[in-house]
């Protein structure tokens, strides 16, 4: 069948109110889709029936744009369902996206939906195996942004290890909960959860991120292109983080694959974190903010290189713009 056909046929399996909120060509989704091992007529068949669509209007934002449903969520859900129908074992996904880009809103949804479907997929957060509160108090000490939590070196990777090695062993998970409004947004351990799953997504805003190899030649790089007046202090610290994400990249290890939600811009975290410490503060009562909302954005893009955040191993990545409206698709090997 030639090109012109396949385009044609594919176009005319999603409706034009579907394809017109999509920011990219649409060959481009075929693609995509095709990458993923998704066949495209299928896949429309599931997502627009009327009882799939009732159940995921439960658990999204109002107006979702068809973007965000058809060439992220959906697409990344049914990769999950092809592995608990296709794997023997349990495996671990890693998904990757800075502050704000919407990765928890996107796992809650996940969780929400495989708990109705009765799927073994859960979501979790690397977020989730921060410190105790003294422990990190004491591991934060001195550090040049005077945040309270974030970097690598905030999380019990010895508990985080031998947890993701059981989960691979037995598909049983436990896990601590971490509660960031607690100690006036300092955050602290709030409990402990078990699960049973097939599929775990692990997420996480530098998930993929690698130490780099020549820290001193990036800083001046980074001074020349993003302009970020990097003080002594900083790069002083930035050399103890990047000793201490030699020892995560022993957790990406684990992962089966890696989904990377990039932004097109580093600086919309900035944005998208205020928005995301203001919701806490409406739902919880406590977040960051003033003073402190402003130490951990500036501790986000000076902490990890953010070149970084380019070279992230992922086996898809999805660009998303300021408004969070996604540009690029891309997957770049096998899934199956």
């Amino acid at each position: 069948m030639r090109d012109k056909d396949i385009n044609y046929n594919f176009n005319h399996i999603f409706p034009k109110d579907i394809r017109d909120d999509f920011l990219f060509p649409l060959d481009n989704y075929r693609l995509f889709l095709e990458g993923l091992s998704i066949n495209p007529s299928l896949f429309y068949q599931q997502w627009s029936d009327v009882n799939v669509q009732s159940i995921f209007d439960k658990y999204w934002i109002p107006n979702q744009k068809s973007d965000w449903k058809w060439s992220l969520t959906f697409p990344f859900f049914s990769l999950l369902e092809n592995y608990i129908n296709n794997i023997n074992k349990p495996i671990i996904i890693g998904f990757s996206g800075l502050p704000g880009s919407g990765k928890s809103t996107l796992g809650y949804w996940i969780d929400s939906v495989a708990r109705e479907l009765s799927l073994d997929i859960k979501v979790i957060s690397l977020d989730d195996f921060y410190l105790p509160g003294q422990e990190m108090d004491f591991a934060m000490k001195g550090n040049p942004w005077n945040v309270p939590r974030g970097f690598p070196g905030s999380h019990s990777l010895d508990l985080l290890h031998q947890s993701l090695d059981t989960f691979l062993k037995t598909g049983v998970l436990s896990s601590p909960t971490f509660d960031k409004s607690l100690r006036d947004g300092k955050g602290d351990r709030s409990g402990w959860f078990e699960l049973k799953a097939k599929v775990l997504v692990l997420e996480g805003w530098f998930v993929g991120c690698v130490p780099v190899s020549d820290l001193f030649k990036i800083d001046n790089f980074e001074e020349d292109k993003f302009n970020l007046s990097l003080t002594q202090s900083e790069k002083d610290y930035r050399t103890l983080i990047q000793e201490s994400l030699k020892e995560y990249t022993q957790i990406w290890k684990k992962f089966h694959k890696i989904w990377h939600l990039k932004s097109n811009n580093f600086d919309n975290m900035i944005l998208w974190k205020s928005q995301q410490e203001n919701e806490m503060i409406k739902l919880k009562g406590s977040g960051l903010k003033g003073d402190n909302l402003s130490d951990f954005i500036r501790m986000i893009k000076t902490a990890i290189p953010q070149q970084s955040f380019s070279f992230i191993n992922s086996d898809t990545t999805v660009v998303i713009n300021k408004n969070r409206r996604i540009e690029k698709l891309n997957t770049t090997k096998y899934y199956f």
